[in-house]
């Protein structure tokens, strides 16, 4: 038992410092793309990580991930030694592959289950082949043999540039470099320089790491057995939740989605034709629905500076009548969080019968996450229930699973009050899988907010307007008009999200990505604009 536990402690260390050495490659990478050529430093800077990392990796017999960061490494050996040269298509490989071995390392635990020739051959295609294909996995810097020249058909396209022609090529090998209006691509050629295929979704706050190994694993699993599934599987999944957020088990309550329990807690609280809810301005349009449903009108105030939620006018305005007040936090599609403590302040203020829900579903990517949840004030306001989502940090957007915490009282009413039909034991399974992969959990959220800050940053350097978040999407305007930009963006093979359902048609949201979507669409509107 020590011994497991032991190695659960070296498997999160060795999870934390890889994303800690990945973030700083990113830095470097994001510099030697701008930069017309990269200097021999960048390179050493960006080789010497990857070495850390693929020991740390070999240390614990993490093969995969030891030799994606070996193939890596070895090719960056190379162009320091100036044996190839870094154009645009390589440098293009090289941050994809980046992007991959951290979806790798946020599965550490299940790291062998991936194939990585996807990663491997695109590196393999542009390094030189080694004097010993026997000491291929070796590492790059022993590497001292004279090497024969590339077959013709692995060598890049015409970006290729030889030291002598660094100068004449400083255009097509610096995607970011600044550039005059007259070098603006076309949407196609854009397309072709960064390798866009399909168009990238920037517009659903997908999990950018996709979804985790061990959940496709168990979900692979239970298809499998579809026929034979056991009875409690819920009940496990309520004692994880209970455990990981340190509540009591009785203060949970699972449901296939959490618009589903605030159907619920409307058709609890609220009488048709008298009640009403309270919410606010260019907020959710499913609230509505709901609210309808259940027979009440929900009535939607003004909002404050910087789209932040108007509390004082939602005390204002609560009276008897007023069945629940909605709160997004954080927002959408703002992304702007409401510390917890405003929130709180505003519980206790609330009509005593007016139930105050405060919808979570992206509050994990806060930072930092205890200053925006309310959970900490779950026992001191009675009248609060949390709504929480699997679907983004999760990665399970695909499965319909959602949760609610609220004291034990509220949460026995609820679950007496509902028809007996239980949640899909796939989503279950699902959810279960989830919690317990800790590694995609933490990868996720430190991918997000790290990539939130540079992409905030890179679209004030473009000259947009960019609105606060904390959640994993950004809310802007650019110069250009909201409509034209969408259709602009589309072309160049980013789809972003519209606000015209939101009553917000002069605003766009971008999610964000991983690090090479990220740079992209910025290189994208950069073109445009």
């Amino acid at each position: 038992m020590t011994a497991d536990i032991q190695e659960d402690v070296a498997l999160q260390h060795f999870v934390e410092q890889s994303l800690e050495k990945l973030d700083q490659i990113e830095n470097v990478l994001i510099d030697i793309e701008k930069s017309a050529s990269p200097s021999p430093a960048s390179v050493a800077q960006v080789y010497g990580l990857l070495v850390a990392l693929k020991e740390s990796a070999s240390l614990l017999e993490l093969n995969n991930i030891s030799t994606v960061a070996g193939k890596i490494g070895k090719v960056l050996d190379q162009v320091y030694k100036n044996e190839i040269e870094l154009s645009t298509d390589l440098l293009n490989i090289v941050i994809d592959s980046f992007d991959k071995l951290t979806e790798i390392i946020s599965n550490t635990t299940l790291s062998d289950d991936f194939d990585i020739r996807i990663i491997t051959l695109p590196l393999e295609m542009y390094a030189k082949p080694s004097a010993s294909a026997a000491k291929e996995s070796a590492a790059p810097e022993k590497v001292t043999e004279p090497v024969p020249d590339p077959e013709p058909e692995s060598t890049p396209d015409p970006v290729v540039e030889t030291p002598v022609q660094r100068e004449e090529s400083q255009k097509t090998e610096a995607p970011q470099a600044p550039v005059s209006s007259g070098t603006r691509l076309s949407p196609d050629a854009f397309r072709k320089k960064f390798g866009i295929k399909k168009d990238i979704d920037l517009a659903s706050n997908a999990n950018p790491l996709g979804v985790s190994k061990a959940v496709s694993n168990a979900i692979i699993n239970m298809a499998n057995n579809c026929s034979a599934f056991e009875n409690g599987s819920t009940d496990s999944l309520k004692f994880g939740l209970a455990k990981r957020h340190d509540v009591p088990e009785e203060c949970v309550l699972t449901a296939g989605g959490a618009v589903e329990v605030l159907d619920l807690a409307l058709r609890l609280s609220a009488f048709p034709g008298s009640d009403h809810v309270l919410s606010y301005e260019h907020g959710m349009p499913e609230y509505s629905s709901v609210a309808a449903l259940c027979g009440v009108e929900l009535l939607r105030l003004p909002r404050g500076r910087n789209f932040s939620p108007p509390l004082d006018q939602l005390v204002k305005t609560a009276n008897e009548n007023t069945a629940a007040v909605i709160i997004t936090n954080p927002d959408i599609p703002s992304g702007y969080g409401l510390p917890a403590e405003e929130l709180a302040t505003m519980a206790n203020l609330l009509p005593q019968r007016t139930l105050l829900v405060v919808d979570e579903r992206s509050v994990e990517f806060s930072w930092p996450e205890d200053d925006y949840s309310m959970l900490n004030f779950l026992d001191k306001a009675p009248n609060l229930v949390i709504l929480r989502s699997f679907s983004w940090s999760f990665g399970l957007k695909g499965v319909r699973l959602g949760y609610a915490l609220m004291n034990a009282e509220k949460a026995r009413m609820f679950e007496e009050s509902r028809l007996p039909t239980p949640i899909s034991p796939l989503n279950v399974g699902a959810g279960l899988a989830a919690l317990n992969h800790s590694e995609f959990y933490y990868s996720t959220i430190a991918l997000i907010i790290r990539g939130r800050e540079r992409v905030h940053n890179g679209l004030e350097d473009l000259g947009c307007t960019v609105y606060p978040s904390q959640s994993n999407f950004i809310m802007f305007s650019s110069p250009m008009p909201a409509a034209e930009l969408h259709a602009k963006m589309l072309k160049h093979g980013f789809k972003l999200r519209k606000l015209d359902e939101f009553g917000l048609p002069d605003l766009l949201t971008v999610s964000i990505g991983n690090n090479s979507r990220n740079r992209m669409f910025l290189a994208a509107l950069k073109n445009i604009l």
